[in-house]
């Protein structure tokens, strides 16, 4: 696994933050654009992204299965960790963990808005 570099990406995480609360994060990737999503655990969320790139890079199959294709932002991710692209993750928020499907679709909305304003396209669904 040579190949895979594990520095490829900078974590922006804030002292205020609890890592091992539940939380929404964001994915950047220059150039490319944003990426928002919730965790029940941030920091193994967190972690998990960088992990399905090693995988991709070693040949292996999302989560073992070869009938399950990695998700697009993990494919943004590969190109980018390929390229040398500058990538960043960020804390947004902690919140309640009953919240957190609203609070993810509050950051969408509100990266969406920003988009359409001359922002960072949002990667989430398409966008």
């Amino acid at each position: 696994m040579s190949n895979f570099r594990s520095d490829f990406y900078a974590q922006i995480l804030g002292a205020s933050f609890d890592l091992n609360a539940p939380g929404i994060y964001q994915w950047e990737i220059e150039g490319v654009g944003i990426y928002v999503g919730k965790a029940l655990k941030l920091r193994s969320r967190i972690r998990a992204y960088p992990n399905n790139v090693r995988r991709m890079v070693a040949g292996l199959h999302w989560h073992g299965d070869p009938s399950k294709e990695f998700r697009p932002i993990h494919k943004h991710l590969r190109e980018a960790h390929d390229n040398g692209t500058k990538v960043i993750v960020k804390v947004l928020e902690n919140c309640h963990r009953d919240t957190r499907a609203e609070r993810e679709q509050h950051w969408i909305s509100q990266r969406l808005v920003e988009y359409r304003n001359g922002g960072p396209r949002l990667l989430n669904a398409g966008f």
